[in-house]
């Protein structure tokens, strides 16, 4: 085995066959045909069930244009949260014209929306950032 490892070539496929089999589902080649298609549904009636299908399956994506597109589902308090929350997490490894856009994103939608808790965890995790 140390010996095939030994080659560049099989190493490197062997690392990515243990980092697929560490992502979980996440690691499934379906996996980004799934992420596009909650991209491609942006904006249509489909979206919200594509992002709820999205998440029961690999969870809440690391892909932030998915999280940001997220942040718009009406009626789903936690998901927005958690995806909040999400935002936050990665915010630390964001250019800075990224960040001050997510801060306005969240900022607004704090305004904007009707859900008493998504403004007020937007506007506390807008401070954050």
């Amino acid at each position: 085995m140390e010996k095939r490892l030994a080659d560049p070539r099989i190493k490197s496929q062997y690392l990515k066959e243990v980092e697929r089999l560490f992502q979980g589902a996440k690691g499934d080649p379906k996996h980004e045909r799934d992420l596009q298609r909650l991209h491609d549904s942006y904006g249509t009636g489909r979206f919200k069930k594509q992002a709820k299908a999205y998440i029961k399956k690999y969870g809440l994506p690391e892909d932030w244009g998915a999280l940001i597109l997220m942040l718009d589902l009406e009626g789903e308090t936690q998901i927005v949260i958690d995806v909040m929350e999400k935002l936050l997490e990665i915010s630390t490894q964001l250019p800075g014209p990224k960040k001050k856009g997510l801060k306005s994103k969240l900022r607004t939608l704090g305004l904007t929306t009707k859900d008493m808790a998504i403004a007020e965890v937007a506007q506390e995790i807008a401070e954050e950032i």
